[in-house]
């Protein structure tokens, strides 16, 4: 049995815990239960076959599905800093291979200590943002002389221990902070630790004959090493690893070669940046109307690098600049939610046949002695491509460019609409539309289709749940990462904005009605010329509790900023969308467009039981009623002798004692009722409208 803690808003009425494996494995859902006397703490029972590793873990309850956090499943023993371990003499006994794990409620270390054999090697490893804390986790191995052997660095801290004896081991924050946010989880192994795992090998430390590849380093630890292994080996030492381990590209030894190697349209290399910040070099042969993307992707696959990539004009012996790109240019409009964005691509429209040499370098790294792996694919701008595709759930547009910035919901109301923004890196002007499958939908919701328009990077999936969807939450397929904003953000230039790339996009239905549908009265797509008008009639269903005005903004055009926008009056179910091409500067092609605002609508927390309380106090006083007028009836008949006055006081009592009854049940209802209504007041809050999904197809002037 395993109890968790969740803190924040709507977590009322806890059904279950979704987990999602971080490594391609399954989703689980788990029924949780409250525990008895600990508030706030929910216990799960974990399945025997949940297989050890790091997890998206999201609460499911009453009003749906929560943001992620990271949960750890590990086959090692459990260690609970008491935090009262801040000297050396009281240092917490753990074993050598076991989990710590504690928060840091003072500005002072934790201490712990354990036995190690003569040429034993240990591997403690912590990876802060990985955890959604924001501790910097720093700390070392002492010998029973108070001797440093071995400082973490990099998250890792690796020793060989000299001789059989008691060691120890002291933690702490690299600022001292504390809080509830400045957690840390350490692993401490005598085994195995894979950090990326390839088709047939496996790179980390400590492997089970592995060879040290000399100058290979990911860290200021120790070089990596490499094994080559079966899949049955490959599963067990990436189970058993603690750390997140890395997938790497594929045809990772095709650029292992020294000198030029060739590299033709269509096709995908990949392999380790060289040392010290040199490039590897690429010869391409292109033909004359080839339109090609020269793509380079390393951070985006979670390695700390920033590439460069230089392309030059071939001509017999002479050499010319083409271009240079460091980062991609942002297109727009740009996710809700920032993505870092370091991998560079280059567009090219050939006119003519030619060659280019392409140099692919790491200079962010040249300096650390670090090197990591790499991609580079020539790919056609005229063939659609999901590669690396990350979903965003919509928000608001803040208030102002530093913020307020808050975690989005991920939650359909019945009936209503939700869209996730889906994100493809690496495209650019060129690159041509692409419609974007999603699968694995919760019972009951459907997908309104998923598109990226012609030269855009972020595109929208509308997502309906039918007026009876069932609750729950799902995780997606289709999409194998999520931008997940770990923690509020009130002002971007004072605070940093940390987003996780959590697993695939989760999806929670809520049982309740949505204030609003609306929908796009028009058949899709919807033609207009370049330098042409439209309007497209809106259809709006409102609940009762939902009058006010409805202010939107039409997404998937330009910057938010700067998009068309339309009011819904106030208890009108009926509106227009007006866009003005000439001014939107839209090229020929298809778009895809969603309609996003935010209406007020008053709501009342345990509305369904304050309706079923009201009812109960309405059947009650019916009740009462039909009591008071029997009894009055029974006391105004005149019975002529003493028989029939015998009877009549037996009735008056029978019905008085059942008037006695009735009235204090009406009483006990409405107090039930009034106590509801006192402890959920109804209250002013905001609901965000989607609409049905818009194609405009923009074609040239007619």
């Amino acid at each position: 049995m395993v109890e968790f803690t969740f803190k924040g808003a709507e977590l009322d009425e806890a059904k279950s815990v979704l987990l999602s494996s971080l490594s391609g494995g399954k989703s689980m859902t788990i029924p949780v239960k409250q525990v008895p006397a600990k508030k706030g703490v929910l216990a799960a029972q974990l399945p025997a076959d949940a297989a050890p590793g790091l997890y998206d873990i999201r609460l499911v309850a009453r009003f749906g599905v929560s943001n992620p956090r990271v949960f750890q499943i590990s086959a090692a023993d459990v260690v609970e800093s008491p935090g009262t371990n801040t000297k050396s003499d009281k240092a917490v006994a753990v074993t050598a291979a076991s989990v710590i794990q504690g928060t840091f409620k003072a500005a002072v270390p934790h201490w712990f200590s354990f036995d190690g054999r003569k040429d034993q090697r240990l591997i403690g490893s912590f990876t802060g943002s990985g955890f959604d804390v924001r501790t910097s986790l720093v700390g070392g191995i002492y010998d029973a002389s108070g001797r440093e052997l071995a400082r973490m660095r990099d998250g890792l801290v690796d020793v060989k221990f000299p001789a059989d004896g008691t060691y120890k081991i002291k933690v702490h924050d690299l600022m001292f902070a504390t809080g509830d946010d400045y957690g840390y989880r350490l692993t401490l192994t005598t085994g195995p630790v894979v950090w990326a795992k390839g088709k047939d090998e496996v790179y980390g430390w400590n492997l089970p004959g592995g060879q040290v590849v000399s100058g290979l380093r990911v860290n200021r630890g120790q070089p990596l090493e490499h094994l080559k292994v079966d899949a049955a080996t490959m599963t067990k030492l990436v189970t058993a690893s603690p750390l997140k381990v890395f997938t790497l590209p594929e045809n990772m030894e095709a650029a292992s070669k020294e000198g030029v190697t060739p590299i033709a349209v269509g096709q995908t290399i990949s392999g380790w940046f060289p040392a010290n910040g040199a490039a590897k070099v690429f010869e391409l042969n292109f033909k004359a109307g080839d339109r090609i993307n020269l793509e380079v992707t390393s951070q985006q696959l979670g390695f700390t690098t920033d590439p460069n990539l230089l392309v030059e004009n071939v001509k017999g012996e002479t050499v010319t600049a083409q271009g240079e790109v460091n980062d991609l240019a942002g297109l727009v409009p740009a996710p809700s939610t920032r993505i870092l964005s370091l991998d560079p691509t280059y567009a090219y429209d050939s006119k003519a046949d030619g060659v280019f040499r392409i140099s692919v370098s790491d200079p962010s790294n040249a300096a650390n002695g670090r090197r990591y792996p790499f991609q580079l694919c020539i790919r056609k701008t005229g063939e659609p491509a999901l590669d690396g595709a990350v979903a965003v759930n919509a928000k608001l547009p803040p208030a102002a460019a530093i913020g307020p910035h808050e975690i989005p919901s991920a939650n359909l109301w019945r009936g209503g609409i939700l869209a996730l923004e889906v994100y493809l890196p690496n495209r650019t002007g060129m690159n041509v539309a692409t419609e974007v499958p999603i699968g694995n939908l919760p019972v009951g919701v459907t997908s309104l289709g998923g598109f990226v328009a012609k030269g855009q990077s972020l595109g929208h999936i509308a997502l309906r749940a039918s007026a009876d969807a069932p609750a729950g939450a799902a995780a997606l397929s289709g999409i194998s990462s999520t931008a997940s904003l770990v923690w509020p953000v009130k002002d971007t230039g004072r605070e940093t904005m940390h987003v996780r790339m959590a697993g695939a996009p989760v999806i929670g239905v809520v049982p309740d009605t949505a204030p609003a549908t609306l929908e796009a009265a028009l058949p899709n797509p919807v033609e207009v010329a370049v330098d042409g008008k439209v309007d497209v009639p809106l259809k709006v269903t409102r609940q009762s509790n939902c009058t006010d005005a409805i202010k939107l903004k039409a997404l998937g055009l330009t910057d938010p900023a700067k998009a068309p926008e339309v009011t819904i009056a106030a208890k009108a179910n009926e509106g227009k969308l007006s866009l003005d091409l000439k001014t939107l500067k839209l090229l020929p092609g298809e778009y895809g467009v969603l309609l996003q605002g935010p209406v007020k609508v008053v709501f009342q927390r345990k509305a369904e039981d304050i309706a079923a309380a009201q009812s109960t106090a309405k059947r009650a006083a019916e009740a009462q009623a039909a009591a008071k007028k029997a009894l009055d009836e029974a006391k105004v008949l005149k019975p002529e002798d003493e028989a029939g006055k015998t009877a009549q006081e037996a009735k008056i009592k029978e019905l008085t004692a059942a008037l006695t009854k009735t009235d204090k049940a009406k009483a006990d209802a409405d107090k039930a009722a009034k106590e509801l209504v006192t402890k959920n007041p109804a209250k002013d809050a905001t609901f965000i409208v989607y609409s049905t999904p818009i194609r405009l197809k923009v074609v040239a002037k007619k």
